[in-house]
């Protein structure tokens, strides 16, 4: 089954995971706001690629977010990511998974948590690189 996948911010992380979607016939669009990354996106993978701001409302509705399975907010930037999964949530995309670094988020007492900006899966690094040494 052939998904519609959307990757904000195209480090190393989204790039590789860019590619590996790719090998499985997912229908993939990147976004990120340096051209020589979406150069690298362009010349490795098939892909619809966006040079934009990830966060922006107006990059965002240039992609059918209806027609979005997932969309991974992958960026270096903890509030890019959970603004874009806000952005990209309320414009209809269907599973949202954002990248954070900073654990704060995840504390019990926290404020703001994903949660607050309709993220349905949150990824920290740090915390799985702490886990595989542990």
């Amino acid at each position: 089954m052939s998904l519609n996948i959307v990757i904000i911010g195209v480090g190393e992380v989204g790039l590789n995971l860019a590619k590996s979607l790719s090998k499985e016939d997912h229908d993939i669009t990147v976004i990120d706001v340096s051209s020589n990354k979406c150069n690298r996106v362009k010349n490795a993978i098939d892909a619809k690629v966006i040079e934009g701001n990830g966060a922006s409302q107006r990059t965002l509705q240039k992609i059918e977010m209806k027609n979005i399975d997932y969309l991974l907010a992958l960026t270096r930037i903890d509030e890019v990511n959970l603004v874009a999964s806000h952005i990209a949530h309320s414009l209809g995309a269907k599973k949202i998974i954002c990248r954070l670094r900073n654990t704060e988020y995840s504390h019990k007492t926290a404020v703001i948590t994903p949660s607050d900006f309709d993220v349905n899966h949150v990824v920290f690094p740090e915390k799985a690189a702490q886990k595989e040494i542990e």
